[in-house]
């Protein structure tokens, strides 16, 4: 099944080659015979569209036998390319749905948001829990994309000055060991929001006796900007990031030596 690309918004390279590749595989015979090898219905398949189509490709939105069709795809791209090429597939009209409304609201631009969504599609379809989560499968792997380009994507980040190292390692202290190596996160779903990470933080500065001032001074920049925070304090922006970027580093040095 490929989309039609007439639409300008369409011609990015990605999408252009991403096309062009099903239309080289869909009825490509040595592909064919994997796929029949795979025994997903009880009949051979002359085309890749056909088996979209059993696995729900712009069908009902409910449909246990197309979801069953998936899961077994889904299964397989977990060590299978091919397998997980099909599942981007069938689930690419919705991808580039989901490009074009979050280039406009977020103001990204079509291209930039569809390689997001591109770059995380791969991940969710070849770690999507199927056994945790047999139902609704297509639904799901879209919901999942879009969260991980987009929405934790924001929450990863803090809510002023969003742009700026120091504070981000305030928030992302709880990601690292004592010496600073990235640990794996728990169950995604499961993961805190950025207030809670910053409560947290802030909450262990206190238990190790962080400077008043240092103390105060990440405290007020929960709610406000450093912008503001230098305005109030009637100092350069310069000057108030020297004194953040201190009292981060602080913080780390009195966590890592209670650790």
């Amino acid at each position: 099944m490929t989309t039609p690309t007439r639409d300008k918004t369409h011609r990015c390279d990605p999408i252009t080659l991403l096309q062009r590749e099903w239309s080289r595989l869909t009825y490509c015979q040595q592909t064919l015979d994997r796929v029949n090898e795979w025994r997903l219905v009880d009949r051979r398949l002359h085309s890749l569209d056909e088996l979209l189509c059993l696995a729900g490709y712009q069908g009902a939105k409910h449909d246990e036998q197309a979801d069953r069709v998936l899961a077994e795809i889904v299964r397989r791209a977990r060590n299978d390319q091919l397998a997980a090429r099909i599942v981007l597939q069938r689930v690419f009209p919705p991808m580039l749905a989901i490009a074009r409304r979050r280039g406009r609201i977020r103001t990204l631009g079509f291209d930039y948001a569809f390689s997001l969504v591109l770059s995380h599609a791969w991940e969710v379809i070849r770690t999507y829990p199927i056994e945790r989560r047999p139902a609704k499968i297509a639904a799901n792997i879209v919901r999942d994309i879009e969260y991980f380009a987009f929405v934790r994507r924001e929450r990863k980040r803090p809510r002023h000055d969003r742009i700026d190292d120091c504070w981000d390692l305030v928030v992302n202290y709880h990601a690292t060991d004592s010496h600073g190596r990235v640990l794996e996160r728990g169950a995604r779903e499961n993961e805190p929001d950025t207030e809670t990470l910053v409560r947290d933080v802030l909450s262990e500065a206190r238990d190790v006796r962080l400077s008043q001032s240092s103390l105060e001074l990440l405290e007020q920049l929960r709610s406000i900007s450093i912008e503001e925070y230098a305005r109030q304090h009637g100092v350069t922006v310069r000057t108030a990031r020297t004194w953040r970027r201190k009292a981060v580093s602080e913080l780390r040095a009195r966590m890592q030596y209670a650790a």
